[in-house]
């Protein structure tokens, strides 16, 4: 699992295992990639967030084929703009980012590609799953976090994090298992906020996963208007 990078994890954990196609809520993985992203490039030291604006902190590639497609485009931006911005304009990637992810996790042996067809037309394609070890050690990780109290190491705090503001808990959790877990996630994401993460980690965090909730809403709020 070390060489899986929180995007690689998000896109598994939102993955049916058997049907090979996504669950999820509105806009759910159009802005969990995109967090996932921003929370991947805190984690590296790539980033920080100063005036709610996205500043590099240096301009070294990194040891990741895909983070440095994303670092790349906003080291060449042409000013620093807000994490607002950035958030949208990688969201509307969503389709490149999972895409980018699948093809990583099928070159792993992780999954398999079944392409189908819709109405003889439409590309369908499914990804099954062919190696669960990778997904069932995280999962079992993450159950012993929110049912046995297990201590989370900061990338882990970080998914749990980005599951629950994405509202994906009882996708990932299974809808019991969230029920009875629901308060100590609550829990375990406040009180590692305040004991784990270092001020600029915690203040990174902080800042995506509440824009990913302002982002979401108001995503949610306008299709529903438009219908």
């Amino acid at each position: 699992m070390t060489d899986l990078n929180l995007i690689d994890k998000f896109l598994l954990l939102a993955l049916d295992d058997e049907k090979g196609s996504f669950n999820s809520g509105p806009f759910a993985l159009t802005y969990g990639f995109a967090g996932a992203i921003f929370l991947e490039l805190s984690l590296k030291e790539c980033i920080t967030i100063i005036d709610k604006k996205v500043v590099v902190n240096n301009f070294k590639r990194i040891d990741d084929t895909f983070l440095n497609k994303y670092l790349d485009i906003l080291k060449n931006s042409n000013k620093e703009r807000s994490l607002k911005y950035w958030i949208q304009k990688f969201g509307n990637k969503e389709r490149d980012i999972k895409k980018k992810t699948l093809d990583k996790l099928i070159r792993k042996g992780v999954l398999a590609k079944r392409e189908q067809k819709f109405l003889w037309v439409f590309n369908n394609d499914k990804f099954p799953t062919v190696n669960a070890k990778p997904e069932n050690t995280l999962r079992k990780r993450l159950y012993e976090i929110v049912e046995l109290h297990k201590k989370p190491i900061l990338e882990e705090l970080m998914l749990v994090s980005l599951i629950n503001t994405c509202n994906m808990d009882r996708i990932v959790y299974g809808k019991e298992r969230y029920k009875k877990s629901k308060k100590n996630i609550k829990a375990i994401i406040s009180d590692a906020e305040n004991n784990m993460l270092s001020t600029t980690i915690k203040e990174i965090h902080t800042q995506i996963t509440a824009m990913i909730v302002v982002i979401m809403s108001a995503s949610i709020a306008a299709t529903a208007a438009a219908s």
